[in-house]
């Protein structure tokens, strides 16, 4: 005997929004030039996205069609199972960071994003993530400034 798998806290929301998605990337594709014959440039971005739009509307009609779960309350547990407040926080660590860095500079901010980044994910002492913020910001800034001879934005304060 199987049971039929309820349908999880979300799960409809992130239908729903993924078939918007393709079917604003079929839109987009739509408007690449080449269209004209079935070797043309448009034709493999309509067929993707055109395969997008059907499995998400699949999914989303598949997942209408089960059961909810009978866990609490759909919105406590969809935050609970979706947002949870680490993630949140996260979420605005890096919009802080993205606000900071034509201040600060690319160095000083990606170092104090990922210092902070590292001590709130490991949730352990201060030196480790300083160590690991610096060792990583060292590669980062090798990497990029000599190997791939890129420019890194510098800050109005530094």
């Amino acid at each position: 005997m199987t049971t039929q798998r309820r349908r999880r806290p979300g799960e409809l929301a992130f239908g729903l929004a993924l078939l918007v998605f393709s079917a604003l990337a079929l839109w987009q594709a739509r408007g690449i030039s080449g269209f004209d014959s079935l070797s043309g440039a448009g034709v493999f971005p309509m067929l993707a996205a055109g395969t997008m739009v059907v499995s998400a509307l699949v999914a989303l009609l598949q997942g209408a069609r089960r059961p909810r779960s009978t866990e609490g309350g759909e919105a406590a547990s969809f935050a609970e199972t979706i947002l949870p407040v680490r993630l949140v926080l996260f979420v605005a660590l890096i919009a802080l960071y993205m606000v900071a860095l034509p201040y600060l500079g690319f160095l000083v901010a990606s170092f104090l994003f990922l210092w902070a980044g590292f001590w709130f994910l490991h949730r352990g002492g201060l030196a480790m993530p300083l160590l690991l913020a610096a060792g990583s910001l060292a590669v980062i800034y090798v990497l990029f400034r000599y190997v791939f001879s890129v420019i890194l934005p510098k800050g109005v304060l530094f």
